[in-house]
């Protein structure tokens, strides 16, 4: 009489492994990021600015997602400055955002 297969389980497949990143072991981000007046200020910015500043520059029109600092907040100290602030896509503010770390890391 046939069987049902074994499943085989991998170790890093586990569900309720308690291996790897944790959430509470993650860096907090600024609070800031978590306010009403940044949800605000960041959607009236998007507003006026609704494409993503990287793929304009590349001649793409793509709409824009998040506001990133042109200059990281961990660099420049003023949250605020909208002079500082850009418009962009989730690809780019994560190529960027990695980018920034890899520089502000020194590798």
């Amino acid at each position: 009489m046939p069987t049902k297969a074994k499943k085989n389980i991998r170790p890093w497949n586990r569900r309720g492994s308690v291996t790897g990143k944790k959430m509470e072991n993650r860096p907090r981000s600024r609070e800031e990021y978590h306010s009403a007046r940044w949800t605000r200020e960041s959607k009236v910015f998007r507003e006026k600015h609704p494409l993503c500043a990287i793929c304009l520059e590349k001649g793409l029109l793509v709409p824009s997602e998040v506001v990133d600092h042109i200059i990281p907040v961990a660099v420049c100290s003023d949250f605020w400055d909208k002079t500082n602030w850009q418009a962009l896509c989730r690809k780019c503010n994560i190529e960027k955002g990695n980018k920034d770390k890899r520089l502000i890391n020194g590798r």
